[in-house]
């Protein structure tokens, strides 16, 4: 318990794959069952009152469906305002592009898709998660360096 107590000191909020990665090492290191290993990762969540992203996850699904309607269509107005409630059910700890990548995680996996409208187009969703690249350094031809 104490290996998952310092992982949860740096970051009250834990991904699926921190999740993993304990989980993994829990049974490969410590010998704990798949099981045991799940419920200490648990039990120190509640008690450091951290957050698993799966829960948070699972809590914004309904938001989503409910946004998102019979055709699965959420428009960038909604996703916004379920960037907002993600960053909240998480505590608050996620900086506005992790819970945007995170929203768009849940989307994903859920077959939702984002609504388009006739001014503008679903650039402001393919650009989500998207690494801006720093511009490259071209050498000038007259110039040496």
């Amino acid at each position: 318990m104490g290996y998952v107590e310092l992982a949860a000191m740096d970051r009250p909020f834990l991904s699926k794959a921190e999740e993993r990665r304990l989980l993994e090492q829990g049974i490969s290191q410590f010998g704990l069952d798949p099981q045991d290993a799940r419920g200490i990762v648990l039990y120190v969540a509640q008690q450091q009152k951290m957050y698993l992203e799966r829960e948070v996850d699972s809590r914004i699904l309904p938001i989503l469906s409910r946004y998102g309607g019979k055709r699965k269509k959420i428009g960038k107005k909604k996703f916004r305002e379920a960037t907002e409630l993600y960053n909240e059910l998480s505590g608050g700890v996620l900086t506005e592009e992790e819970a945007r990548g995170f929203v768009k995680q849940v989307m994903e996996q859920n077959k939702f898709r984002p609504k388009r409208t006739m001014v503008m187009s679903r650039g402001w969703y393919d650009k989500i998660g998207k690494e801006k690249k720093p511009a490259p350094f071209f050498a000038l031809p007259f110039r040496s360096v």
